[in-house]
């Protein structure tokens, strides 16, 4: 027999706010229950609050009231997200359980029901380590805590004899329709004929956008039917961040009798994102996607969290209104999907998101994760503001991406794969990592790489700088704030070099056009080791000066300036390019001004320019800028100016101009004697009046003062005569080793004067560390840094990025000072010089070669080594005061030993 006609339609009863909780054992429900707890939330925000980790198991208990007339109507009891492990009793009865930690589960429990008066529901949670090994719950190294609880919506669900379990939306926009698919559930023992009808209608105004579709079909008993419909939207309106429009699709089942049983309606865009080469393209359009991470799970544990992440205006201001006063269009979910309704309010408010999976590395059976994998795009593929699916992070898994994400891409087929249709870069430079990295180097191919990818590239994660709620330095962030700060930073030092960074790499992914940036990160745990981009209590949401930075680095109509170089000489003429950014789909015209300004920020010299530039792309102009005739600080700026909207983006460089007469030596009566490849030295101290003379065989009485640079003809004679200087050096005199890792085959051992050793080791540094661009004095009074300020020692002229000290270490034998370090912890000495004998020994690793004397097509390139004002100052300094140091050598008495 049939099931009658019900008349009433689909009843859900939300089941969210207060509940009970006890900490408790697996398999008995506690006696009494003493706390209380908002759901969703986790454990932590119980009353009275208890210690959640000394319990593996925690019991949620909800009393409810269930209409009699609902009786014999099936229902369903949902929850959204619970996590970890969920096992489910109603009124003493057990009623199923799940191991899914991010996707909905669901119960069926109308036999279990007391109609016309209290039920109980019984959920239980567990920890982490409770789950079973087959578990796709994934990793994530850096996560403080892994706190349980139920973090989704709860809903009873009062459905008809045939439901609507299932609708999948799929717009096409070309030929201005929805595709739909159904999936429809007999839940009889019954064949059921039903009329379904549906429609699409604007989600602000319920005005109809399209005719009624119905059709009439037959469904099976106890099983499920798939529907297909293609729907016309009347003058469709796409979706997307400017225009972020939204449509529902109704769908109503009505039984033989017409009487409705069951309906469902859900809310999608008509929006298509796809990949063309090295694009991506939002509705047949390219578009570049700007914005950061938001690693929600890591924020899960955060002090300051609370009830944060459910609440609603704070989830707007964080994810909608802040980024869009910020050029942001696009955000990570980083390491795991985010409460629900996170996505309802980026469909509305036209943020994108690339929503990860927590697979820091897969865990779990293949059977597993192909089950949560499914039920994750099924509970989430009508978002519009999700654009690309992410099974991994930092990893790689031949199951994950060979078998299970080409069988998701049949599922929904709408959307790329991160890890299978395109590869995601984390380049830590100029941090973690040197400035700039021409090789694989952690998880980022070479810089080259990225610039001529052949699939659209994506920096989601860079800025290696970390700064808690007030502004201290994250666990993470500890190891390199010295290698480009030094030791004695200060919390200004600090924040202006994370909004520097931000900046300066976001210009350079513009410039190498990456087609999506992300650094990383806007919302973590403050506490942890990556921390957010807020200052003091998040509730306020107050952002740091990081994301002004951000804001200017993003806007549309944008401009970079390349310049590396950081140290010029007065009346100096450079070539600069600057770079000119148009992200909108349309041709867009506006006003360049560039040119010097003085570090009062008064324009010394400027031009103004009228610029067009074409719809999705960029240009590059060529510039001849003079610089002052006056030593100082200025900065090389430029400022596009939109012509329609007025705003401005800029972009500024540093800019140290030198003059001749701060570099003089007073050193004039010295003989100093050379030992080198080239002529480099030799050419550039005699151009300053000093007596200079290479050495090949013999020392002569006369020297002062013996300079040896690397390379391995220097290394052959220097071999040679090793004997001959080393007596030398006993006697009293002093030589300065320059840049003895230069062209070194590999790992050498030198031996330096009185039977010293030096080793020079090459370091793989295949993820953190690399060559060095910064020295770091440990006395910038020294003489040896006379007239040198400390940030001149930051960025030398040409060679790529900056490079001064090579990606080697030196170990020595006994005791040296050392007088400038470089390096992740300051580790690796740069300058140092040591008691031989009773004369010295100095060797420097500071990289000369180029910078003393112009080589031809020197200023060619952004990366060709060229002459540094502060390089030369540093060697006269070096030569005239340790000439002066000769006398004094026999009785000094320095050194540490390492």
């Amino acid at each position: 027999m049939k099931t009658k006609d019900r008349t009433d339609k689909r009843v859900v009863i939300g089941l969210n706010g207060t509940w009970e909780i006890e900490p408790g054992v697996e398999n008995t429900s506690p006696a009494k229950f003493t706390h209380r707890i908002e759901v969703p939330s986790l454990v932590d925000c119980a009353e009275p609050p208890y210690d959640w980790l000394d319990s593996d198991f925690h019991w949620y208990r909800k009393s409810f009231y269930v209409d009699e007339n609902q009786k014999d109507r099936p229902a369903f009891l949902k929850i959204e997200q619970s996590m970890y492990g969920t096992a489910v009793w109603v009124n003493g009865n057990f009623a199923g359980g799940s191991i899914s930690c991010y996707t909905s589960q669901e119960y069926r429990i109308e036999e279990f029901l007391k109609y016309g008066g209290e039920n109980e529901v019984l959920v239980r949670i567990g920890q982490r380590k409770t789950l079973p090994p087959e578990s796709a719950v994934g990793k994530d190294q850096e996560r403080i805590s892994f706190i349980p609880g139920i973090w989704g919506d709860v809903k009873l669900v009062y459905t008809g004899a045939v439901r609507v379990k299932l609708v999948q939306t799929l717009p096409r926009i070309g030929e201005s329709c929805v595709d739909v698919n159904l999936w429809l559930e007999n839940l009889t023992s019954d064949v059921q004929e039903v009329i379904l009808s549906g429609r699409v209608s604007e989600k602000v105004t319920g005005d109809s956008s399209s005719e009624e579709v119905s059709t009439k079909m037959s469904v099976a008993q106890k099983s499920e039917l798939r529907v297909s419909l293609r729907i016309p939207v009347t003058n469709a309106k796409l979706w997307s961040p400017d225009s972020p429009f939204l449509y529902v699709f109704s769908v109503t089942l009505k039984g033989s009798g017409g009487t409705s049983i069951d309906e469902e309606h859900v809310v999608f865009g008509m929006r298509e994102f796809t990949i063309e080469g090295p694009d991506f393209l939002l509705n047949g359009k390219k578009i570049f996607l700007k914005g950061s991470n938001i690693a929600f799970h890591r924020f899960l544990s955060d002090g300051d969290r609370h009830l944060l992440p459910w609440n609603k205006s704070w989830i707007r201001k964080l994810l909608i209104e802040i980024p869009r006063e910020h050029n942001f269009n696009f955000f990570r979910a980083h390491l795991g999907h985010m409460y629900n309704r996170w996505y309802d309010i980026a469909d509305e408010g036209g943020i994108m998101f690339q929503d990860e999976w927590q697979f820091w590395r897969a865990t779990g059976t293949k059977e597993q994760i192909t089950k949560e994998f499914s039920d994750w795009l099924k509970d989430n593929w009508n978002h519009p503001s999700i654009v690309i699916w992410d099974a991994l992070n930092e990893s790689s898994d031949d199951v994950v991406q060979n078998e299970i994400i080409p069988e998701m891409k049949e599922l929904d087929p709408t959307r790329p794969w991160e890890s299978h249709d395109f590869f995601e870069d984390h380049p830590y430079i100029y941090s973690l990592g040197p400035v700039l990295v021409d090789r694989k180097f952690g998880y980022t191919r070479s810089l080259e790489e990225i610039e001529n990818s052949r699939y659209p590239s994506q920096v989601n994660e860079y800025i290696w700088w970390w700064l808690d709620k007030d502004f201290k330095p994250s666990e993470l962030t500890k190891k390199v704030v010295s290698r480009w700060l030094g030791e004695d930073y200060s919390k200004e030092g600090l924040i202006e070099r994370q909004a520097f960074l931000a900046a300066e790499l976001t210009e350079l992914f513009r410039r190498l056009k990456v087609k999506c940036m992300q650094p990383f990160v806007y919302l973590s745990a403050n506490d942890g080791p990556t921390s957010h981009w807020f200052v003091g209590d998040i509730a306020e949401l107050r952002p740091k000066p990081v994301m002004a930075a951000l804001k200017n680095a993003f806007e549309p109509f944008g401009v970079s300036i390349e310049l590396w170089d950081r140290h010029f000489f007065q009346n100096e003429k450079r070539n600069i390019a600057v770079y000119l950014f148009n992200d909108y789909p349309k041709i867009t015209m506006g006003l360049l001004k560039y040119g010097i300004r003085n570090s009062e920020g008064a324009w010394l010299s400027c031009e103004e320019l009228d610029v067009e530039v074409g719809e999705s792309s960029y240009r590059v102009l060529n510039f001849e800028i003079l610089f002052p005739g006056q030593t100082g600080d200025y900065n090389v700026c430029a400022e596009l100016t939109h012509s329609e909207t007025g705003r401005m983006a800029v972009s500024t460089k540093i800019a140290h101009v030198y003059g001749n007469s701060e570099i003089s030596i007073q050193a004039e009566s010295v003989q100093i004697g050379i030992i080198e490849e080239g002529r480099e030295i030799l050419d550039f101290l005699s151009s300053f009046g000093l007596s200079a003379r290479k050495v090949e065989g013999e020392l002569g009485g006369s020297l002062d003062l013996v300079v040896i640079t690397g390379g391995a003809r220097s290394r052959r004679v220097y071999e040679a005569i090793s004997g001959k200087i080393s007596q030398w050096v006993e006697e009293g005199h002093i030589v300065i080793f320059l840049e003895p890792e230069r062209d070194a085959p590999g790992d050498i051992t030198i031996t330096l004067p009185v039977d010293r050793k030096l080793e020079i080791n090459h370091r793989e540094d295949l993820a953190e560390g690399g060559y060095d661009s910064y020295l770091i004095p440990t006395d910038i009074m020294s003489p040896i840094w006379n007239g040198i300020r400390e940030v001149d020692l930051r960025i030398f002229n040409g060679g790529y990025g900056g490079e001064v000290v090579p990606q080697c270490d030196l170990k020595i034998d006994g005791k040296y000072e050392i007088l400038a370090k470089s390096g992740l912890n300051l580790a690796r000495p740069a300058v140092l010089e040591m008691q031989s004998g009773r004369g010295l020994v100095v060797i420097s690793s500071v990289e000369m070669g180029g910078r003393l004397i112009a080589r031809q097509g020197c200023y060619d390139s952004p990366y060709a080594v060229r002459p540094d004002p502060v390089v030369q100052l540093f060697l006269l300094n070096l030569v005239g005061f340790y000439s002066r140091q000769r006398a004094n050598a026999p009785s000094r008495e320095r050194g540490i030993e390492y």
